[in-house]
């Protein structure tokens, strides 16, 4: 077996993940939901054999050393694959997530506009959040290549690995590769700071140290994105600031309420009548409420405050999946699944009368 032939086959399945382990045949993600291919189980060997295909002497170092190992490779006409190669049980297991060749436009990507209004800004943090899988990383590819269109800005990404690869627009695009160009998002992101840059791209905020010197950047005159594993908008302020002491608190929620200019919180579901995903999207932005609340430790007023400012173009995820089925373009079904675990327990009919 080929890892050629592998990833050949996933980008003709259209599959978004590839996922390799012992006794079991190679499955794809396809549209959100798992499924077994038609090949044969794989045995240790032929494991360790298709990941030795795409590993390099350094990269099998660190795999040897530290059990896992993170990379990206390009391969001509057929895409970017990002890797985590692991072990489980003694033998390797592999993880491959598959990126486009081209990045995608905003309007691709069926977003709100003020998605494009927040690109527009010169100074600030702008957060895209989410579970695994919900579209982060385009999302903010696609808001990168927006203002690399459109502006002439030199624009810094620090990422593990390098996802999509950009060329230069009317911005100069530099894209460094934690561990290959750089240690640490710390660090880099303290050196990018001296390198002239008006927009930077964190591929996301990790630890308290990255988190520091990004509010540092986006109150010292820089647009600043990034990601985090957060699935609501207002659960956003609470995960940035408990990652510091009790005693810089108060201040970190200062911090945040001068720079934090939106948060955009994303759910990918299955597209009503056809093939492929459509966004749910929660967002946030900042007005004297918003900013109130987070400085009064208050976010659970957030989701009340975004609920009633949609002149603003905020939205709750409620508001956004309810839209989503007037719209028809997610089953109700799916529109009642994911209400139920916003509300908790919701009526199994509510989509429904929601239509009707």
């Amino acid at each position: 077996m080929e890892m050629n032939d592998l990833l050949h086959a996933a980008v003709d399945s259209n599959a978004s993940d590839i996922l390799l382990a012992i006794d079991a045949a190679p499955m794809f993600r396809i549209d959100g939901e798992l499924r077994k291919t038609a090949l044969e189980p794989l045995d240790p060997v032929t494991i360790s054999d298709l990941c030795d295909q795409v590993l390099n002497e350094q990269q099998k170092e660190i795999l040897e050393r530290q059990k896992d190992v993170d990379f990206a490779i390009t391969i001509p006409r057929l895409g970017r694959f990002r890797f985590n190669i692991h072990v489980q049980r003694g033998t390797y297991a592999a993880a491959i997530r598959r990126f486009s060749n081209e990045v995608c436009t905003l309007s691709s990507l069926d977003l709100p506009p003020v998605v494009e209004e927040l690109t527009r800004l010169k100074t600030g943090l702008i957060l895209v959040t989410g579970q695994t899988g919900s579209g982060k990383s385009t999302t903010l590819a696609a808001m990168v290549e927006a203002i690399n269109q459109r502006d002439a800005k030199h624009i810094i990404t620090l990422e593990d690995p390098i996802e999509y690869q950009f060329q230069h627009g009317r911005s100069l695009i530099e894209q460094r590769e934690i561990g290959e160009d750089c240690p640490g998002f710390a660090s880099g992101l303290k050196h990018v700071l001296r390198q002239d840059p008006d927009v930077i791209l964190i591929g996301e905020l990790r630890d308290l140290d990255t988190i520091r010197v990004a509010l540092q950047a986006a109150e010292t005159g820089h647009l600043v994105l990034s990601s985090l594993h957060v699935s609501s908008a207002a659960g956003v302020v609470d995960r940035l600031v408990e990652v510091f002491p009790p005693e810089e608190q108060s201040q970190v929620r200062s911090h945040l309420a001068e720079t934090l200019r939106g948060v955009i919180t994303q759910k990918l579901l299955p597209a009503a009548g056809t093939t492929g995903r459509v966004p749910a999207l929660e967002i946030m932005l900042m007005n004297r409420a918003v900013q109130t609340s987070i400085r009064e430790s208050t976010s659970h007023l957030i989701p009340g405050i975004i609920s009633t400012s949609r002149r603003m173009g905020m939205q709750t995820m409620e508001q956004a999946l309810k839209e989503l089925l007037l719209n028809g373009k997610v089953d109700p079904d799916i529109i009642d699944e994911h209400l139920q675990e916003l509300k908790g327990e919701a009526p199994k009919e509510y989509s429904q009368g929601l239509l009707a």
